[in-house]
């Protein structure tokens, strides 16, 4: 049996002897130690028992919630408080501790789903550390809506309401996040509505901006494309933009200054969805007048739409856009080589 656990069959003792006053000083000291190891569940415990043993015994008390939430403060993750510094400076330092200690950890590791499209969302996502991205699927259309990394709130559309998600979040790489369940946020209305409050205005801020980020990624238009073809060679680039093993073949399809599209053929569509928001280097040749010019582009993949069967079309937006001059020397020869109404594709991307 350990020291602690003896002590809490003392203040029992004590209790039933009716001496309350070495009950609570015994008690006390215990709430400390158990404050200073860090275990605040069991301290919080104990400090309601002190209540019940003597609700008049003030000193105590006081004291002991001043301890304990010291030994709180001074436990908090200094790189998750800086990370949060725009939320955390809304709320008292009481608030503060109450929202760190209700959130609970979560690491996902590379094309892991934190919540899917269409499914139901239970948490409310703090992202800490790592990158993921925001997808949107229509009929074996993916779109990449948005890239969100630290300090980004993700699910809050779906967690204060009830609705399914609009979007699916899928982690780019390691990637380390908290969150808070419905049940923890539920207690967090009747205990502390302030702070329930304060993070649903915070929450709502940030849904907005995600969500008009969705609608113009669904509604992404800009740029006239024209029909392109010829090989094209791929490689997949990390976040320091340095390439990813080897590069891989594909067959261009459409250009525009801001971007462009190729085909691929893989049997592993979770291959190609892989693809969705990384960064890309591209090497192709495009016509210039008689001659094809090799053109080497960086940029991220926005889109990925299965076609019939293993094919795959790719869609990039290029880092730096594509001289004007060159994509209308290319529409011009277009317009020699062809006649009618389909000579150019008059598509917009």
């Amino acid at each position: 049996m350990s020291e602690l656990t003896k002590q809490e069959e003392m203040i029992e003792q004590y209790v039933s002897q009716n001496r309350t006053e070495e009950a609570v000083k015994l008690l006390f000291d215990l709430i400390v130690k158990y404050a200073k190891a860090k275990d605040f569940v069991k301290a919080e415990s104990l400090r309601e028992k002190l209540f019940e043993i003597d609700s008049m015994a003030l000193t105590e008390i006081i004291k002991s919630a001043e301890i304990i939430e010291e030994e709180k403060s001074e436990s908090v993750d200094s790189n998750h408080m800086e990370i949060w510094k725009e939320l955390y400076e809304k709320l008292t330092t009481e608030e503060s501790n109450v929202l760190y200690f209700s959130l609970q950890k979560k690491t996902f590791y590379t094309d892991e789903i934190v919540f899917r499209q269409g499914q139901k969302n239970d948490r409310l996502w703090f992202v800490d550390r790592g990158q993921l991205k925001l997808v949107y699927s229509k009929q074996g259309n993916e779109k990449l809506i948005n890239k969100i990394g630290p300090a980004t709130v993700a699910g809050s559309d779906t967690f204060f309401s009830i609705s399914v998600c609009t979007t699916s979040l899928i982690s780019m790489s390691r990637a380390e996040l908290n969150y808070l369940d419905t049940d923890t946020f539920a207690s967090l209305r009747e205990e502390h509505t302030s702070l329930a409050s304060k993070l649903e205005t915070y929450c709502a801020k940030q849904a907005k901006d995600i969500e008009l980020l969705r609608e113009k990624g669904i509604n992404r238009r800009s740029h006239k494309r024209l029909r392109i073809s010829g090989p094209i060679l791929f490689q997949v680039m990390n976040a320091a933009g340095n390439p990813i093993g080897k590069a891989f073949k594909g067959e261009l399809s459409d250009i525009s200054v801001g971007g462009l599209s190729f085909f691929i053929t893989t049997a592993n569509r979770k291959n190609a969805l892989m693809l969705l928001g990384r960064k890309m280097k591209v090497k192709f040749r495009i016509p210039v007048g008689s001659s094809k010019i090799e053109t080497k582009q960086r940029g991220t993949i926005t889109g990925v739409i299965n076609h019939l069967f293993t094919d795959y079309s790719i869609h990039m937006k290029f880092d730096n856009p594509l001289s004007k001059l060159v994509v209308e020397e290319m529409e011009l020869i277009q317009d020699t080589e062809e006649s009618g109404p389909s000579k150019v594709n008059r598509r917009e991307r």
